[in-house]
């Protein structure tokens, strides 16, 4: 009995170096554990800065066109209502206007209703390309350096014209 407990524990102290380091390293992991809760999270509305940026939103996540007009419309910078549906935002490591922009549009929305998340540009790209995305947020000057992501048909592409509220949809 003495010899399987100390097996025990020994494997799964090897388990824990092997597989639980690695992993509590990660910056997906240190990230779902800091979470923001309602006391960290904006409570007053932010500002939209002024500048260029690409807004991504994959149809395919949003099927009811009704939702997808009053989505349009809140990242083309008009007032919406309320919306029963939440969304999670990506935006480039490397882009700190997109970010900017981003916690802009998060502080219009109630709490918690839009997730923020900043990943690698080229792996945005690739979720971009293959239709793995939600929403994306992207500076038009970074937008234009890394190349036009290939439009697929789920996709919508909002560009705006430089000011606050005023914006296209491609």
């Amino acid at each position: 009995m003495g010899n399987m407990l100390r097996h025990a524990i020994t494997v799964f102290a090897a388990l824990i170096l092997l597989a639980g380091v690695p992993v509590y390293q990660t910056r997906y992991f240190q990230m779902a554990l800091s979470g923001v809760d309602a006391v960290s999270s904006a409570t007053m509305v932010l500002d939209q800065p002024s500048g260029e940026y690409v807004v991504m939103i994959n149809r395919r996540l949003h099927p009811d066109k009704e939702k997808l007009a009053v989505w349009k419309d809140f990242f083309q910078g008009k007032e919406i209502g309320f919306l029963f549906e939440d969304i999670t935002c990506v935006v480039a490591d490397n882009d700190p206007l997109g970010l900017e922009i981003a916690r802009s549009f998060q502080s219009r929305l109630p709490e918690n209703q839009m997730s923020l998340r900043t990943e690698d540009l080229v792996l945005m790209r690739s979720k971009a390309d293959h239709g793995r995305y939600d929403i994306m947020l992207l500076s038009k000057e970074i937008y234009e350096a890394s190349g036009p992501a290939a439009k697929g048909k789920d996709d919508i592409v909002i560009e705006s014209s430089g000011a606050p509220g005023k914006a296209e949809v491609g």
